[in-house]
């Protein structure tokens, strides 16, 4: 057996294994901060209670493994509203989705300044950042992050200015669910998505180092933060992800640790605990719901 399978098995049982259990106990803790984001928004529209908003956010999580960038995760959200308020779900939905987005553009754009010597000998694609080339993406992703932050706190205006062309008018008219949320509540949505990509990155800290990768937590934190932004890039299905996510952690982990199967992983645990468990979770609430409509 390598030496590496070796240690991994060893962390299960040796002095660090606290951090694995830890890593365990923060998953409730991940999807109950995304839930209460969601509770928020669709208390804006109909009154919901937190253990429903829980049951739709893991049932859209169950319907995203199989979508591109995770579009299902819409269709198993709104099912649970009420039928006249479930387009307006829709609207909802893309307020939550696009503040965890900017947040992840923000702190990784943040990483790529932080990290910036580092990053000269990481490889990707089979090229390394040059510094012209990470000058370039620094740039692109500062571009990104303006774009998406006016979206993000405009986006009443922009269903407005829409709904002036006459047929979009009437299609548009479930996004006046945005006209009730103030600047303050946007901000509400954003302060709740850092905690939760806090949450993410203490996730993946706590694991690699109980399988002996040798990283700190603040370099931890901005690897992962890397990671993310590559992952919020390339276009991906939710089932395949954790293939491109490995392979991103290894390039960008191998700064500081070469211990790739330790890496890979990790990287594997955390997103059978944070994505795979939980939509299976999802799925049985999914079957619930079709058993009860079809009695």
């Amino acid at each position: 057996m390598p030496q590496a399978w070796i240690k991994i098995k060893q962390s299960f049982s040796g002095l660090q294994n606290w951090k694995i259990w830890l890593a365990i106990l923060l998953m409730p803790v991940n999807w109950c901060i995304e839930t209460f984001k969601w509770y928020r928004l669709v208390n804006k529209m109909q009154p919901f209670s937190f253990l429903k908003a829980f049951e739709s956010v893991l049932s859209g999580l169950a319907l995203s493994m199989n979508t591109p960038n995770r579009i299902g995760e819409y269709g198993g959200r709104v099912v649970y509203l009420e039928e006249g308020n479930r387009f307006k779900g829709v609207a909802l939905t893309l307020v939550s989705s696009v503040g965890q987005l900017l947040i992840t553009l923000v702190i990784g754009w943040m990483a790529l300044l932080i990290l910036k010597s580092e990053l000269a000998s990481v490889q990707l694609g089979g090229s390394y950042f040059s510094s012209i080339l990470l000058l370039v993406f620094q740039y692109s992703v500062l571009a990104f992050v303006i774009l998406t932050a006016i979206f993000f706190f405009r986006m009443q205006w922009l269903a407005k200015i829409l709904k002036w062309i006459p047929f979009l008018k009437e299609k548009l008219s479930f996004t006046e669910v945005l006209e009730k949320l103030s600047n303050r509540f946007y901000l509400e949505i954003l302060f709740f998505s850092f905690l939760r990509f806090v949450v993410f990155a203490v996730q993946y800290i706590l694991i690699w180092q109980a399988l002996a990768v040798q990283i700190s937590g603040w370099q931890g934190f901005w690897a992962v933060a890397i990671i993310f932004l590559i992952m919020a890039i390339i276009p991906s299905f939710a089932i395949a992800e954790v293939g491109i996510r490995g392979k991103v952690a290894i390039s960008i982990i191998a700064i500081y640790s070469t211990n790739n199967i330790a890496i890979l992983a990790g990287t594997i645990g955390i997103w059978l605990l944070n994505l795979v468990l939980p939509a299976l979770f999802g799925s049985l609430m999914l079957l619930s719901i079709k058993i009860i409509k079809d009695k």
